[in-house]
């Protein structure tokens, strides 16, 4: 490929502490939003490290996971747009949740993550998503787009079942 069709990677327009907005205009690297911003986009980072060490179709629930909080992204990144999450999505997630549910062996007990590598990866990628629905909310994100902050509570319920798959039985934890 020429240079002269490869994007830039770095622009240096963010050296002053800003951060262009999608639709135009700058704002600071430390705005709520961006914090949201980054929050989301690190819990699809981690989603997709459980997802490189997945296959069939948990690999293809979480790639759906991850394109999801994109949604989520871009209803944060602009509010004025309509919202990209809605209903559909919640149903997509409570019955993710349902399926997943039924094929495992949940625990009454609290879990320690780490009987496997992919659940403990799946267990962060919920820590992560449970960062981000703070973010979230402290900013305001439940209100101004309900769908898209009760999907981030859902998605965290949903990667807490499919841990528990990943580990391919019921997690103990040890009394210590």
């Amino acid at each position: 490929m020429s240079d002269e069709k490869r994007p830039p990677i770095s622009t240096r327009g963010g050296d002053d502490g800003t951060t262009t907005l999608l639709g135009g205009g700058r704002i600071s690297k430390h705005d709520a939003r961006i914090i949201v911003l980054g929050d989301v986009d690190e819990a699809s980072s981690s989603i997709g490290l459980a997802r490189a060490e997945s296959d069939g179709d948990m690999a293809e629930l979480l790639i759906g996971l991850q394109r999801l909080l994109y949604r989520v992204m871009g209803d944060v990144a602009m509010p004025e747009e309509e919202d990209a999450v809605g209903e559909s999505d919640l149903a997509c997630l409570d019955a993710a949740l349902e399926e997943w549910r039924n094929r495992t062996e949940i625990p009454n007990e609290f879990v320690i993550p780490g009987e496997t590598r992919l659940g403990a990866l799946l267990d962060v990628s919920r820590s992560v998503v449970r960062r981000a629905e703070r973010s979230l909310a402290a900013a305001g994100y439940a209100e101004a787009h309900p769908d898209a902050f009760k999907a981030v509570n859902r998605l965290s319920d949903v990667l807490f079942v499919v841990a528990r798959n990943a580990d391919g039985k019921t997690s103990l934890s040890k009394e210590y």
